[in-house]
């Protein structure tokens, strides 16, 4: 099983965040499906929207209010730069084994299905729910534990789009609609992800029992509006630089102008805020940084996104050595299962002492670095920037080249001696 999947594991670390009065419509409306007030039919609901539109906080969100309610039966949070969870293997075992601790009476069943066939994991994922999930719950349901429709139980799948194989994207969806349809299981299923072409063909395929939810512009301005005003507010009342900030900051046609920027993307207003808010510098001038962006005209959600990240990548004084750092984050995670600390990063890279921290000051909007000096990439947006040379320009990190400058740094960094 992956234990970083659940929404409540440790590993976890920093899950994406609700911010307080926002997300209620989309809130509201999943929670009704959830409940069965109003489409009886559907148990599965899609969650859609572009990167960064929030999808991983709804999830979030919705599985700790079910988890206080007692109906969350499992959540998994895929994430394609984990590789304990960006493939499909562990996820009927990560979802068993919650299911064991939230209904203690069929621990025994699973268990004895694992006994009996030790090899059940490297199954496939039909079998692998039929033994481990399905056939467990008969004896619940014959029962009459989940007796009528308020006894369903939900399980949250978020980021669909971020494990491996397209394919095996869109069988997660058949098999697990398919055998809730055909056996009548007292489930329903929570999907995350971006609107990718063969999801929505899986979706599509399924309409008759499953109902969607489109993070359009329009769902989420209001709520993008009220996060820029709170954490504008909060700037104002405790950053270090708050007495050179002017009453009236930022004006309401500045505000309204960023809402309309973020194209009903959050991650484009928490990347302005974290910038702003720089305790190295001062909020006022960083927002006129910003407001100064004059994005690209192309069609595309991320044009705004990608104008912010050239403009902040602009602004670094060691843009070099700030690339190689990167580069190491965004190339190494997929395939290296490390948390990278500032100090690892220094010395495989052959940097002096400190150096790292040096060269990332005025990246805080762009890379985490947490109390114990952990580091990582913000959000997978920022990977995608940079790994796509039409979309990040000279900040282009070049895998093939890059991946050969890994390679010599990790013939010295594990031969420190040699010449």
């Amino acid at each position: 099983m992956a234990t970083a999947a659940p929404h409540n594991s440790k590993e976890r670390f920093d899950p994406p965040k609700w911010h307080p009065n926002t997300y209620l419509d989309v809130l509201s409306d999943i929670m009704k499906w959830i409940k069965w007030e109003g489409d009886l039919k559907s148990f599965v609901m899609w969650v859609y929207g572009p990167a960064g539109s929030g999808k991983s906080a709804i999830a979030q969100t919705i599985a700790e209010m079910c988890e206080e309610e007692m109906i969350l039966l499992a959540s998994f949070f895929f994430s394609r730069v984990d590789p304990s969870r960006n493939n499909v293997r562990p996820l009927i075992a990560t979802i068993a084994y919650q299911i064991t601790l939230n209904l203690p009476d069929v621990r025994d069943a699973i268990n004895g299905a694992i006994e009996s066939d030790p090899s059940i994991f490297s199954k496939s994922l039909a079998i692998q729910l039929k033994h481990l999930i399905v056939e467990p719950l008969q004896s619940l349901i014959a029962a009459g534990f989940f007796n009528g429709p308020t006894s369903r139980r939900l399980v949250v799948i978020d980021g669909l789009d971020e494990c491996s194989d397209p394919k095996i994207q869109q069988n997660v969806v058949e098999v697990l609609a398919n055998a809730q349809k055909e056996l009548k299981l007292p489930l329903i299923f929570l999907f995350t992800s971006r609107p990718e072409q063969h999801i929505s063909v899986a979706f599509k395929a399924l309409s008759s029992v499953t109902t969607h939810i489109d993070l359009g512009q329009s769902y989420l301005l209001d709520d993008i509006h009220q996060y820029l005003t709170d954490k504008f507010e909060q700037i104002k009342s405790t950053h270090p630089f708050r007495a050179h900030i002017p009453a009236q900051w930022p004006l309401p046609d500045i505000l309204k102008q960023l809402v309309k920027q973020s194209s009903g993307l959050f991650i484009y207003a928490s990347t302005i805020v974290n910038f702003v808010s720089s305790l190295r510098h001062n909020p006022h001038d960083r927002l006129d940084m910003i407001m100064g962006i004059r994005p690209p005209q192309r069609d595309l959600p991320s044009a705004q996104l990608d104008a912010l990240y050239m403009q902040i990548l602009a602004g670094v004084d060691y843009i070099e050595p700030v690339l190689k750092i990167l580069a190491v984050l965004v190339l190494s995670t997929p395939n290296f299962p490390m948390d990278w600390s500032l100090s690892q990063v220094g010395e495989f890279l052959s940097f002096p002492p400190g150096d790292v921290e040096l060269y990332l000051g005025d990246l805080n909007s762009l890379v985490y670095i947490g109390a114990d000096d952990e580091i990582s990439i913000v959000h997978a947006s920022i990977s995608e920037f940079l790994m796509d040379p039409t979309r990040s320009g000279r900040f282009w990190i070049n895998p093939k080249a890059t991946h050969t400058v890994l390679a010599r740094h990790c013939l010295n960094f594990l031969q420190p001696n040699s010449k």
